[in-house]
């Protein structure tokens, strides 16, 4: 019994179908009737700038300190 609804299950996203795109536009009712569509354009984040090096603490970039000394 547990295998078959583990079955059914594994196949339920192949009966649903793909999944409807994303809205890419907003849709506003105006007063007198009717409807307008605004486009929306989606802004991709830029990436954080790299670090300066004279400003980076990295351990790799200071002079060791010598024990025997």
């Amino acid at each position: 019994m547990n295998a078959v609804v583990l079955g059914l299950a594994s196949l339920l996203p192949m009966m649903v179908g793909p999944l409807p795109p994303a809205q890419r536009s907003i849709t506003a009712a105006l007063c007198i009737g009717g409807q307008i569509e605004i486009p929306v354009k989606q802004q991709k984040p830029e990436p954080a700038p790299p670090c300066a090096e004279k400003a980076c603490h990295a351990g790799c970039n200071r002079r060791k300190f010598d024990l025997s000394q």
